[in-house]
């Protein structure tokens, strides 16, 4: 052991270098390691040998790493920060470490990795940030080693969206690790290019489906490729859209159905493929036809069911699909709102709910009763002072007048 005072000689580099306080440091098959672990370190020494090829500074008080903490350490290979209590890593905090190849920041208490908290790691393989407190990591966060990342563990995280931009590009991704998370969602076709990925964990997520991926159906090929997928704690729907995981050859998970009703509990693996079943869209309620003032705003509605739920839209009177703008706002329960009508809205609305089993659709006649417009004041008084007061009108009066009222 090696005090602050302490002189090591290396006859490999024929060079006196201090160790600092507390650590050991050690100078094996030319290079060198420095260890301080569980030395009660509040923050990163200063004075670690910039030739370290390993850094071992787990279980200790460290809160945050950045500055100078890694600076010109260009031959870094190992990095071990695990069981700190690390929650902020300043941006460029790793920037001169160009040869590291693994990087531990288990067990710290991060909430975020931002887009250049990891920046300037183009050769890291294994990155292990399971146990913090992860909330949102950024799309731009793994950059920077998208080519040589092999080994990303991301477990017992709060997360509740994943950067999957950036993951489906992990070239060289071998073990992917998610479970107990809060993650409800997976993209569909994320998987697709990860040919070499050997291990995917979402163990106990909030996953209720899981759309078909090419990675799954290699999955089948057994004697070609040995994948390692679980799914287990997860509330999983059991319905059509799973009967592609049915399929698969599978023999030691634990997955089981949380829904629908009749299915909840049961061992996945062991319901027959034709219990896999979903319901076409129905809808149940919309507006027939509605008559409203040119300018005022239109409420259409339409309600549909089904399993799994249907997914509503709109179509235009002229065939196109009515898309959210600063004047038009179309909502997941399947409202339409059109805030300042215009002439042109005038026309049948299309209603489509869709789902895996089908679809159906529902007609909504908007009939705009055009304003009249404010006209020359010479000519025509009167008619021009009739057109003035019924612009000025209020609108619900007029309707009231004219006996025009919406119909559900």
């Amino acid at each position: 052991i090696f005090t602050h005072f302490s002189l090591q000689f290396y006859s490999t580099w024929g060079v006196v270098s201090a160790c600092p306080f507390h650590c050991v440091c050690r100078n094996l098959s030319e290079s060198l390691s420095t260890l301080c672990a569980d030395k009660g370190l509040l923050f990163v020494p200063p004075h670690v040998d910039r030739r370290t090829v390993e850094l071992r500074l787990a279980d200790n008080f460290i809160t945050e790493v950045g500055g100078n903490d890694f600076v010109n350490m260009t031959g870094l290979v190992d990095l071990t920060l695990s069981r700190n209590t690390i929650h902020l890593i300043r941006p460029m905090a790793f920037a001169d470490l160009e040869s590291l190849r693994s990087l531990h920041l288990d067990g710290n208490r991060l909430t975020t990795i931002g887009p250049k908290d990891l920046a300037g790691l183009t050769n890291l393989q294994h990155l292990i940030v399971n146990n913090n407190q992860l909330v949102k990591v950024s799309v731009e966060a793994f950059d920077d080693f998208l080519l040589t990342l092999e080994d990303l563990d991301m477990s017992y995280n709060n997360l509740r969206r994943v950067p999957w931009e950036s993951i489906q590009n992990m070239a060289s991704l071998h073990t992917l690790n998610l479970d107990h998370n809060l993650i409800d969602h997976i993209a569909e076709g994320v998987f697709g290019e990860l040919y070499k990925l050997a291990r995917l964990d979402m163990t106990s997520n909030r996953l209720r489906t899981l759309p078909p991926d090419p990675l799954f159906a290699r999955y089948i090929l057994r004697f070609l490729f040995s994948i390692l997928l679980n799914f287990g704690g997860n509330p999983l729907h059991c319905n059509c859209e799973l009967l592609w995981l049915r399929r698969l050859i599978r023999g030691d998970d634990m997955e089981t159905c949380a829904t629908p009703t009749h299915l909840a509990g049961r061992y996945f693996w062991s319901i027959p493929e034709e219990e896999f079943t979903c319901e076409p869209p129905l809808i149940t309620r919309h507006t027939h036809k509605l008559w409203v003032l040119e300018g005022q705003r239109a409420t259409l509605k339409c309600r549909a069911i089904g399993d799994p739920e249907p997914i509503v839209h709109w179509v235009s009177p002229d065939d196109r699909i009515v898309a959210n703008s600063s004047r038009t706002s179309s909502f997941s329960n399947g409202t339409l709102d059109i805030l300042v009508t215009v002439a042109r809205d005038d026309g049948a609305y299309t209603c489509i709910a869709i789902n895996a089993a089908g679809e159906a659709t529902a007609t909504v006649d908007l009939k705009i009763i055009p304003l009249p417009h404010r006209g020359g004041v010479s000519g025509n008084t009167g008619s021009t002072l009739v057109r003035l007061s019924i612009k000025n009108m209020n609108p619900v009066y007029l309707q009231r007048s004219l006996n025009i009222y919406p119909l559900h």
